[in-house]
């Protein structure tokens, strides 16, 4: 089975059939950037901002680049969203923090979110598959309870601070306290 590559705390799924099973133990962040140099990001001014109506420069290069039907320039200036979650990383037990730009992840544990389940009450699973249209498989796993080991690295992923981007609306810790067992 081929693990997570990480540089210190964070996570990444790199290669195809890397595999991560985790806890969510603390609010999810995002940020979202603009590459433009190869080794140079600037953050969006749009989608980092609270106002709505907020103007970014390279959007609107990138939405002038679509228009004009150039493609591959475009792709290089779209704006790319991280997400960052801290976790408790269950296949060695420790904390740190999932590092990832597919939106497709976020949104799937959105949706159960949406659906009332306490995403942060349970286990996840996610694999590199590179399969088109199934890029990353996600699972939602049990809830069983952690061990005392699980249970001391979760506080530690719970105090984990990530002094980046906005906290996500669509998968909140507030709202999952406020779901009444059945």
């Amino acid at each position: 089975m081929n693990l997570p590559s990480s540089g210190g705390k964070f996570i990444k799924l790199k290669a195809k059939g890397d595999k991560l099973k985790f806890r969510i133990a603390g609010q999810p962040v995002y940020e979202t950037q603009h590459w433009i140099a190869e080794k140079q990001a600037v953050l969006c001014g749009r989608f980092n901002s609270e106002d709505k109506k907020a103007l970014c420069q390279y959007c609107d290069q990138y939405q002038k680049l679509v228009d004009a039907g150039q493609k591959d320039e475009a792709k290089e200036l779209a704006p790319v969203t991280t997400f960052y979650y801290p976790i408790l990383h269950l296949l060695d037990d420790s904390a740190g923090i999932f590092q990832f730009t597919a939106k497709s992840i976020h949104y799937t544990i959105g949706g159960y979110a949406d659906e009332g389940v306490d995403v942060f009450a349970c286990d996840w699973s996610i694999e590199r598959t590179e399969d088109p249209g199934n890029y990353y498989a996600v699972k939602r796993l049990g809830d069983k309870p952690l061990n005392e080991e699980q249970q001391d690295q979760y506080e530690v992923a719970k105090g984990l601070k990530i002094n980046r981007g906005k906290e996500s609306t669509s998968i909140s810790l507030e709202e999952a306290q406020d779901i009444e067992p059945a």
